[in-house]
């Protein structure tokens, strides 16, 4: 017997799990699609006006040693600036 959530089989007949996570929170390996970070913009490019839903690629966003991330695309997730000037984003590709 299959077992299925939201018609999706997640359990098939011959008992082998799928995986069917995916989006925001998918993963728990550091800056893997899904996992948050606070990070500062690169002001001269201009991703220091992004706003709540607006996204940025990974060359535009730095650690706070001055370090600009290396991959994907990421989504900012607040308004304001949580703490010392960074905001939240969430890396979305």
């Amino acid at each position: 017997m299959a077992i299925k959530i939201n018609g999706t089989t997640v359990i098939d007949d011959s008992r082998n799990l799928v995986n069917i996570a995916s989006g925001a929170g998918a993963s728990t390996t550091a800056g893997d699609v899904g996992t948050y970070g606070y990070f500062f913009n690169d002001g001269a490019s201009g991703t220091d006006d992004k706003s709540f839903g607006q996204t940025a690629p990974a060359s535009l966003l730095m650690w706070k040693n001055g370090t600009f991330i290396t991959a994907g695309t990421w989504r900012a997730m607040g308004s304001g600036y949580a703490r010392d000037g960074e905001k939240l984003w969430v890396r979305i590709s």
